[in-house]
């Protein structure tokens, strides 16, 4: 085995040595997932002499004196960031990104058993990992670039006409117990368990909001909220995360949805470059995505 080429530590969540701070790796963030969750956070920093060149978020369990690493729920992504690489070529780039992944693939096999962490989407390259026997599991996810006109298919304008009459209103306003309350109609419906009390989601919603790393976007009909949306992301980010929409089933076939989709985007609109929409690995909500017109991308969950 070679001789790292990094010094690699994991450390409490922080801003230290930090030039910008991405939500992911936000420690404020952080610190809300670990509460949920009841696990463990932790940044892998990894430094080439004084410099941080790269970071990424873990969370950290333990059973039966062995610690391993989780997915949760509340952290879509668990992304590596680069830093200080310079105005390099392209391929030069790309291979300092790879011996970095390379390293904390080894630093990671030495320090745990069993691993799985959602990589972003900017994270394409994850042969670091797959050559070092990790596997990698490929996903979806839809986005929207603020650049680019957005053409909804033919099945979607019918329902924007539809929607036309209800006169439906959206509304930036942080109501978790409104949100609270749709979910558990949309888990009821669906046959499904959050995984998590409701109360906790709730304080989870609550700690991301008082730092400013969580809006929530309400569409109301005749003063009636009916669908609600939660979307991370902070100051220091360039693109919002849709991760969590829910609207009465009786709305949806008169086209709330949709309309939801395209105010909410509108209001965004300014203070994000991008939005990724955080799944399309459903058939039906991947089928919706495609339908309004958003951009399918692919990124890999890792595993050990």
């Amino acid at each position: 085995m070679n001789k790292s080429r990094y010094n690699i530590i994991a450390r409490f969540p922080s801003k230290e040595g930090l030039s910008f701070c991405p939500l992911w790796i936000n420690p404020d963030f952080m610190l809300a997932v670990q509460n949920l969750h009841n696990c463990e956070a932790k940044q892998l920093v990894c430094y080439k002499g004084d410099e941080i060149k790269a970071v990424m978020p873990l969370y950290e369990k333990k059973k039966l004196g062995i610690s391993y690493l989780i997915c949760p729920t509340s952290s879509y992504y668990q992304g590596l960031w680069f830093y200080n690489l310079g105005k390099k070529g392209e391929n030069r780039r790309l291979l300092d990104e790879l011996n970095i992944s390379s390293d904390i693939a080894i630093w990671l096999k030495a320090h745990y058993k069993k691993m799985k962490f959602k990589l972003m989407p900017e994270n394409y390259d994850v042969r670091g990992f797959t050559w070092k026997n990790y596997k990698a599991k490929p996903l979806y996810t839809f986005t929207y670039d603020f650049q680019e006109p957005l053409k909804l298919l033919y099945d979607e304008k019918t329902k924007l006409s539809k929607a036309s009459i209800y006169n439906y209103q959206l509304d930036e306003q942080f109501l978790p117990e409104e949100f609270i309350h749709l979910l558990k109609i949309l888990y009821q419906r669906l046959n499904k368990d959050l995984g998590l009390a409701y109360s906790a989601f709730q304080k989870w919603m609550e700690d991301l909001y008082q730092h400013q790393l969580l809006s929530q976007f309400n569409l109301r009909r005749e003063g009636k909220v009916v669908s609600s949306s939660l979307v991370l992301g902070g100051k220091e980010d360039d693109r919002a995360y849709l991760i969590m929409l829910s609207t009465l089933p009786e709305e949806m076939k008169n086209g709330a949805s949709v309309v939801h989709y395209l105010t909410f985007i509108e209001s965004l609109r300014g203070r994000f470059d991008k939005i990724d929409f955080c799944g399309g690995n459903n058939p039906d909500v991947a089928r919706f995505k495609a339908a309004m017109g958003f951009k399918l991308e692919l990124f890999f969950i890792i595993e050990k």
